[in-house]
C-alpha cells in the first residue's frame, strides 16, 4: 500500500476518535477532502455506514497503528473513551479491561501480524491466544513467526502448537495436560473421572478446555452449564474462545452445522463443528435441527476413517446424537442406559424421541413448501409460501434446495424428505427414482404458478434406411423436458440399456441394420421404428391431427395470444416449434408425426391476416388493445382463423347500453331505481351486483373467478352516472333525476306516471325569440337557450365560458327573456359595476337598471323592485342589505365572478344561498380555482341540495382531485348544469396568444440576501412548529417580495433591483415597437417603485389600484381606451377582472400569483373578443427562487379545473406540506 497523505491520516484519526461522521461534517472539518476520502474508500480503509455517513474500517485502524509505530504519524491525544487504543499505542501497553469490537476487527485483518513486532508482552500474548484459537477452531495449526515474539509469547505459542499436534496430528500425549490422554484409554470413565481430569487442566483456558466441557455436557448438562459460566469469566481476554463458548446458546449452530456436513473432510472447520454439535446436544428436543439431523444421510460421513482425534471425537458425538454406537473412548458408554426391569430410557438431553411423531403443523397450515420446475436445464427450485388474509398463497420467497432441510425442517413432509434424498445438484445426476418422486409430489408447479403434471417417458428410436439413427425427441445423458401444455410436461429419459447400445456417432453401416434391429426387438422397454418396413419395430407413427390457430387466455385485464396447433385428443403445442414426433400416450407406443414446415407457413399466414408484422409465438395485450382485438373475433373467424380458449381463461361477455334495463318509480321525495343487465338470452345480472363491482373508467368487470364482462364506452358512462347519483339503497333524489334523465339516452327505461310526467316536461327545450338573439354568435345563442331551458325546468346554471367570450351579454339576454316575470338581482364585484351598466345600456336598453352603490337609503328601493327592473349591487353591500334582499322573490338571481363565493363559510356566500331566487345563474371563467370544496359552494347557490351536505360531498367525491374514476362520477352529476366553452373552440378569428416565462438572474448581492432570508424563514418556522400555515405563508410572502425588489423588504437597500431593471428594458422595447402594455402586480408598493422609474424616464402611463375611487377608475380606463397611452399599471386585485382593454396587445406580470386562473383572467383583459392583434404575455420569474416553484405549481392548479370541466386530467389542491417544501431549497 502506498503511503497516505497527512490529510488522509487526519481523516482516519478523526473517524476513529469521533466515530462515524457525515460527508458534510468531514467537508466542514477538512475542506477539499472529497478526493482524499474517495481514495480511502477505494483502499477499504473507510467504509460507508449509511447514506453519506463514513466510519473507519479495521484496516484503517491498522494503518494508523503501523504509521505511529513507524514514526510517520504522531500519536494523538486520545479521549478517555478510547483509552484502550491509547494503551495500544503507548510504549508500555496494558491489557484493557474489555476488548473492544474495533480491536477484534483489527486482529482479523490479514496484515495484522505486523503488530507483533514492537508490541508489549501482554499484547503479544493476547494476539497469540486469539490467532491460535481461531486456527484450531478452523481445523489447522497456528502459523505465526516465533522470531517476532519475546520469551513468554514464544512459550505460549509452543503450548498452542502442542494443542494442534495432539488434536490435528499424531502426538502421543498432551504435555501440558497429560491427564487428558486418559480419555482415550479403553476403560470407561465415570463422571467423577472426567471431572478429576478437568481439575488438572492448565490455569488458562485453551482449546482442550472446550473439548473437555463438551464431554462433561454429555454426562451432566446442568454441571456443564455452570462450568461454562466459570470458563467465560476466566477467558474474557481470549475473545475467540469466549465467542466459541457463547455458541452454546441459541440455535445459530444449525445452519453452519449442516453446511459443514456437506463438505469434504479437508474443508471442515473441526473446532467449530465440535462446538455446533455440543450446542445441539444441549438443546435436545427443543431444536428442530435434531429432527433434521436424524433424517440426514450420514453413512458416508460417519464411515470415513478419522484423520485425527478431533475428527474422531466429532464423529462419535454425531453418532451419539443420531442414536448410533460410539466407536472411540471419550464418549463410549453414553449411547445406551439399560435397566434389567425397565425398558431402555434415553438421557434427559436426548428426550426428543417422544416428540418425533407430533405434527409441527398442527392446526391450519399457514406456511408451506412448494417445488418449482423449469424446463430449461432443467432447474428445480423451492419456495416458501404464506397464506394471505384472502385465503390465497403468496408467490413465496426462493430457498436454496441444498439448505431447505437445515433451515426449514418443520415444513418438510415425507414426500419432501423422499425427494431430497434423491436430489443431486446437477440435473444429469437426477435418477429415475428422483423423477418418479418429483412426478408424484402434490406441490409441484411451473414458473407461472400452475400445478404441474409430469409424465415420464422415453424417446422414440428411428432407424434410417442409410444407417442414420435418430431419437425423437433428441436427448442426452440428462433428462429432457418436453412441455405438451403449460401444465403437462413429458420428462424424456434415455433408458440405460439403450444408452449402452447406441454408437457415439449415431450411425451404423446399412448392412448392420438387421442385427441392430434384432437386438432392439429383444429390448421390451425401448420404442423404435424403421424406415424399412422389413426391419420391423414396435412403435406406430400417424399424421398429426391438430389444426393451426390462435389460443386466447384472458386473465386480470390482460390477453395472451398464442399461436398453437391443437386437435381433438391432442396436447396443445406451440406452432412450428418443438419436436416433429410426439408420443400420443405414455402407456402406449403410438406417436404422431408433425409437418413443421407446413405449420410455419400457416403461422406466417395467420400473422399476416391479423396484421402482426413479426413472427412471434406469443403476444400480450393490455386492456385497451386486448378489448379491441376481442371485439373483432367474429371477423378473425370469418377469415378462417381457428380460435381456441385456454382452459383456465376467464370467460368474456360483451355488454353495451342496449343490455341495460331500468325501472323507476316515485317514492315521496325520491325515485327508487331497479335494473338488470342481460348477459344472454337466459342469464340476467342484477344491476346492484354490477354496480358493486364496477369502477368508473373500467372496460372490464370481473363477476366471478371465471367470468368477466366487457363494458362498452356508452354503458360505462351510464354506470358511472348511476354510481354517482344512487345511494346505498339505490334511490335518487328528485333534483338529481334531471341529470339522470338527460344521460340515460337509449337505455330501456320503464317508469311510473310521475317519472313519465317529468320526462315529458324536461324533454321540452326553450327556443328564444329570434329578435332577442339578434347580434349574438352561434355559441352565444346556444348558451342562452341552455340557460333558458334550465330556468324553465327549475334548475340553476353556471356559465363557465372562457374569459372574453361574452358571458355578460349571454346573461343579459336571459334576463331580457325573463324580465316580464319579475325583478332580477345581479351581484358583481365593485370593479365591474360600471361595465355591467354600460353593457346593459348597450345590449338590454329595455331593462331598467337600478344601481345600488351604497347601503344608505337603498332598502326601500330593493323592496319596491318590480318586473322589468335589474337591481345591480356589489358584493360589499350584501351584509348591510341582506334583510331587504330577502324580502323579494327574484325571478332571476345572477352572481358575476362567482369565485367570490368559493368559500361556503363566508358571510356573502351564506347570504346569497338564503335569497329567494327562481332562477340562479353563476358566471365565472374559473368556477374552481383551488379545490373541489369551491364547487360545492357554487352548487349550494345555483342548485341547493343537489350535491348533498358538505359531509356527504366529501364522502362521495372527496378523492375526485386524486382519482380519475371519482372525478368522472362528479363530472357526470354536474355536467348538465355547467357550460364551458374555450376561446380556441368557438372563436377561430381570435388572434394568437403567446405566453413567455422570462427568467431573471439575481445579482450576487440579491442572491446572498435571498438565501440568508430563506434560511432565517426556515429556522423561524422550525422553532415555532412550522405546521402553522400563517408562519409558512408569511415567510413565502417575504421571499416573493424580496424577488420583486429587495427594497420592499429592506427600505435601506441602495443597490440595483434586477427585476425592475429587466422590466424597464422590456417596456422600453415594447414602446419602441409601438405596442401598448398592461402591467400587473399584486404588490401595490412594487407598482409605486415602477411608477417612480417611469416618471424619471418621462413615459406616460395610466394607473389603477384598489385605492382609486370609482370616478378615478372610470377616468383611467377611458383615457387608456381613447388615447394612445402606452402603459397601464394595474394591481391584480383591482383590475384583474371585469375590464375590456383590447387596445393593449402586450401583458406583463411582474410577479407570479399562486392561482394561475387569476393571472389568466388578468391576461384576458387584452386577449378577448374584440382583439385584432396577437397578444404576448410575459411573466417575470427570478431563477432558483420560490417564484420558479410557484410557476411549476400552476400546471397542477390548471389541471384541477380542466379535469372537472373538460375531463382531461386531474390534480390536487395545494396543501400546507407543499407550501413548506417551497422553502426548503
Amino acid at each position: 500500500m502506498s503511503r497516505l497523505s497527512s490529510l488522509q491520516y487526519d481523516i482516519l484519526t478523526t473517524l476513529l476518535v469521533r466515530r462515524p461522521l457525515s460527508t458534510t461534517r468531514l467537508v466542514g472539518l477538512f475542506p477539499g477532502c472529497a478526493d482524499a476520502l474517495a481514495e480511502l474508500v477505494e483502499l477499504e480503509l473507510v467504509r460507508e455506514r449509511g447514506e453519506g455517513v463514513w466510519a473507519i474500517a479495521a484496516e484503517g485502524v491498522l494503518v494508523l497503528v503501523l504509521a505511529i509505530r513507524a514514526g510517520r504519524l504522531s500519536a494523538p491525544a486520545w479521549p478517555e473513551s478510547l483509552d484502550w487504543l491509547a494503551s495500544l499505542l503507548s510504549p508500555v501497553m496494558a491489557i484493557p479491561a474489555n476488548l473492544p469490537h474495533t480491536l477484534l476487527e483489527l486482529l482479523e485483518v490479514p496484515q495484522a501480524m505486523q503488530l507483533l513486532a514492537g508490541s508489549s508482552s501482554d499484547w503479544q500474548l493476547l494476539m497469540i491466544d486469539y490467532w491460535s484459537a481461531m486456527a484450531l477452531l478452523e481445523g489447522h495449526a497456528p502459523e505465526i513467526d516465533s522470531a517476532l515474539l519475546d520469551a513468554s509469547a514464544s512459550a505460549r505459542l509452543a503450548l498452542w502448537q502442542s494443542e494442534a499436534q495432539w488434536w490435528l496430528g499424531n502426538a502421543p500425549s498432551l504435555g501440558h495436560w497429560d491427564a487428558f490422554s486418559r480419555l482415550w484409554q479403553p476403560e470407561q470413565l465415570s463422571l467423577e473421572g472426567v471431572l478429576t481430569i478437568g481439575q488438572s487442566q492448565p490455569a488458562d483456558v485453551i482449546f482442550s478446555t472446550l473439548v473437555w466441557l463438551g464431554i462433561v455436557q454429555q454426562h451432566d448438562p446442568a454441571l456443564a452449564a455452570r462450568e461454562r459460566k466459570n470458563l467465560l469469566r476466566s477467558c474474557r481476554h481470549q475473545a475467540a474462545l469466549a465467542d466459541a463458548l457463547r455458541q452454546w446458546d441459541g440455535e445459530r449452530h444449525s445452519v453452519g452445522l449442516f453446511e459443514m456436513l456437506q463438505l469434504p473432510a479437508d474443508e471442515v472447520f473441526w473446532g467449530h463443528l465440535w462446538i455446533d454439535l455440543c450446542a445441539l446436544s444441549r438443546h435436545g428436543d427443543s431444536s428442530a435441527a435434531l429432527q433434521t439431523l436424524r433424517r440426514w444421510s450420514l453413512d458416508e460421513w460417519l464411515d470415513s476413517a478419522p484423520r485425527h482425534r478431533l475428527m474422531a471425537l466429532c464423529q462419535d458425538l454425531l453418532r451419539l446424537l443420531v442414536g448410533r454406537p460410539v466407536v472411540h473412548g471419550p464418549l463410549a458408554g453414553l449411547e445406551t442406559w439399560q435397566d434389567d426391569e425397565e425398558p431402555a430410557k434415553p438421557a434427559g438431553w436426548l428426550n426428543w424421541l417422544q416428540g418425533l411423531g407430533r405434527s409441527a403443523n398442527a392446526g391450519k397450515i399457514k406456511e408451506r413448501l412448494i417445488w418449482g420446475l423449469q424446463a430449461d436445464g432443467p432447474l428445480l427450485e423451492c419456495r416458501i409460501q404464506k397464506l394471505g388474509v384472502k385465503g390465497e398463497w403468496t408467490a413465496g420467497r426462493r430457498i436454496d434446495v441444498a439448505l431447505v432441510a437445515t433451515q426449514f425442517p418443520t415444513l418438510l413432509d415425507e414426500q419432501d424428505w423422499a425427494l431430497l434424498k434423491q436430489y443431486g445438484k446437477e440435473s444429469r445426476d437426477w435418477s429415475h427414482a428422483f423423477w418418479s418422486q418429483l412426478a408424484a409430489h402434490p406441490r409441484l408447479f411451473n414458473h407461472q404458478g400452475q400445478r404441474l403434471q409430469l409424465a415420464l417417458t422415453q424417446p422414440l428410436l428411428y432407424l434410417g434406411a442409410t444407417g442414420e439413427i435418430k431419437l425423437y425427441p433428441e436427448v442426452s445423458d440428462a433428462a429432457r423436458i418436453v412441455p405438451l401444455t403449460s401444465d403437462l410436461w413429458q420428462v424424456v429419459r434415455l433408458p440405460e440399456t439403450l444408452a449402452e447400445l447406441l454408437p457415439p456417432e449415431r450411425h451404423c453401416e446399412p448392412a448392420a441394420l438387421p442385427a441392430l434391429a434384432a437386438r432392439l426387438g429383444e429390448m421390451a422397454d425401448v420404442h423404435w421404428c424403421a424406415e424399412l418396413a422389413s426391419l420391423g419395430g414396435n412403435a406406430r407413427l400417424a399424421p398429426w391431427p391438430g389444426q393451426p390457430g390462435v389460443q386466447l387466455d384472458w386473465r386480470k385485464g390482460e390477453l395472451t395470444l398464442s399461436f398453437v396447433t391443437l386437435g381433438e385428443g391432442t396436447p396443445n403445442l406451440p406452432l412450428a416449434h418443438g419436436d416433429a414426433v410426439v408420443r400420443q400416450d405414455v402407456r402406449s407406443a403410438d406417436y404422431w408425426q408433425r409437418d413443421l414446415l407446413a405449420e410455419r407457413e400457416a403461422w406466417r399466414d395467420m400473422c399476416g391476416r391479423l396484421g402482426l408484422d413479426t413472427l412471434q409465438l406469443s403476444w400480450r395485450l393490455e386492456e385497451a388493445p386486448a378489448l379491441e382485438f376481442l371485439s373483432q373475433l367474429p371477423h378473425w373467424v370469418a377469415l378462417g382463423i381457428h380460435i381456441y380458449w385456454h382452459e383456465e381463461s376467464q370467460r368474456l361477455r360483451s355488454l353495451d347500453e342496449a343490455t341495460l334495463s331500468l325501472r323507476i318509480e316515485q317514492r315521496q321525495e325520491w325515485f327508487a331505481l331497479e335494473g338488470s343487465v342481460a348477459l344472454d338470452e337466459h342469464q340476467v345480472l342484477d344491476l346492484r351486483l354490477l354496480l358493486r363491482q364496477f369502477r368508473p373508467g373500467q372496460k372490464t368487470v370481473l363477476l366471478d373467478e371465471q367470468t368477466s364482462v366487457i363494458i362498452s364506452d356508452k354503458l360505462s358512462e351510464r354506470l358511472t352516472l348511476l354510481g354517482a347519483m344512487l345511494d346505498e339503497e339505490q334511490r335518487i333524489s328528485r333534483r338529481l333525476a334531471y341529470p339522470l334523465m338527460r344521460l340515460l339516452g337509449a337505455i330501456s327505461t320503464e317508469g311510473d306516471d310521475a317519472w313519465h310526467h317529468l320526462e315529458q316536461e324536461w324533454q321540452q327545450k326553450i327556443e328564444c325569440p329570434a329578435e332577442l338573439m339578434a347580434g349574438l354568435r352561434d355559441y352565444q345563442r346556444d348558451g342562452v337557450n341552455w340557460m333558458a331551458t334550465l330556468a324553465q325546468h327549475g334548475f340553476g346554471a353556471c356559465l363557465a365560458d372562457d374569459m372574453g367570450l361574452g358571458k355578460t351579454l349571454q346573461a343579459l339576454t336571459v334576463l331580457r327573456l325573463r324580465a316580464s316575470q319579475g325583478p332580477a338581482l345581479v351581484v358583481v364585484p365593485k370593479s365591474v359595476l360600471t361595465n355591467w351598466q354600460e353593457e346593459a345600456q348597450r345590449f338590454a336598453p329595455e331593462l331598467e337598471v337600478v344601481t345600488l352603490d351604497q347601503a344608505y337609503g337603498c332598502a326601500q328601493r330593493i323592496r319596491d323592485a318590480r318586473a322589468g327592473q335589474l337591481v345591480l349591487i356589489n358584493y360589499g353591500l350584501l351584509p348591510s342589505l341582506s334583510e331587504a334582499l330577502k324580502t323579494v322573490t327574484w325571478t332571476s338571481l345572477v352572481i358575476d365572478e362567482a369565485q367570490q363565493i368559493k368559500n361556503a363559510g363566508t358571510q356573502r356566500a351564506k347570504i346569497l344561498t338564503q335569497l329567494d331566487g327562481q332562477f340562479r345563474l353563476a358566471l365565472s371563467g374559473t368556477p374552481v380555482e383551488n379545490h373541489l370544496g369551491e364547487l360545492w359552494s357554487l352548487f349550494a347557490f345555483i342548485n341547493p341540495g343537489m350535491l348533498g351536505s358538505q359531509r356527504d360531498f366529501k364522502r362521495r367525491f372527496g378523492r375526485a382531485s386524486r382519482e380519475p374514476q371519482h372525478m368522472a362520477m362528479l363530472r357526470s352529476v354536474i355536467h348538465p348544469f355547467v357550460l364551458r366553452r374555450l376561446k380556441q373552440e368557438v372563436l377561430a378569428e381570435l388572434p394568437e396568444k403567446t405566453e413567455i416565462v422570462h427568467h431573471i438572474n439575481l445579482s450576487q448581492a440579491e442572491r446572498e440576501l435571498y438565501e440568508a432570508t430563506r434560511r432565517e424563514v426556515v429556522q423561524q418556522i422550525q422553532s415555532s412548529d412550522g405546521r402553522t400555515l400563517m408562519h409558512v405563508l408569511s415567510g413565502l410572502t417575504r421571499l416573493r417580495r424580496l424577488c420583486c425588489s429587495p427594497s420592499l423588504v429592506l427600505p435601506e437597500w441602495q443597490e440595483s433591483c434586477s427585476k425592475l431593471d429587466e422590466a424597464m428594458s422590456l417596456l422600453e422595447e415594447a414602446i419602441d415597437g409601438g405596442h401598448r402594455v398592461l402591467v400587473f402586480s399584486q404588490f401595490v408598493d412594487l407598482l409605486t417603485l415602477l411608477r417612480g422609474r417611469l416618471q424619471q424616464r418621462g413615459w406616460d402611463y395610466c394607473y389603477l389600484d384598489g385605492a382609486c375611487s370609482m370616478k378615478e377608475r372610470q377616468q383611467a380606463i377611458a383615457r387608456f381606451r381613447e388615447q394612445a397611452v402606452p402603459l397601464f399599471l394595474i394591481s391584480l386585485k383591482a383590475g384583474g377582472t371585469g375590464l375590456n382593454l383590447t387596445q393593449a396587445d402586450t401583458v406583463l406580470h411582474l410577479d407570479p400569483w399562486w392561482n394561475p386562473a387569476v393571472e389568466d383572467q388578468a391576461s384576458d383583459r387584452a386577449h378577448r373578443m374584440g382583439q385584432t392583434q396577437p397578444v404576448t404575455v410575459y411573466r417575470l420569474v427570478c431563477e432558483q427562487t420560490v417564484e420558479e416553484k410557484i410557476v411549476a405549481l400552476h400546471s397542477e392548479k390548471r389541471a384541477l379545473a380542466d379535469s372537472l370541466l373538460s375531463g382531461q386530467s386531474e390534480a390536487g389542491p395545494l396543501d400546507l406540506e407543499s407550501l413548506r417544501n417551497l422553502l426548503m431549497s
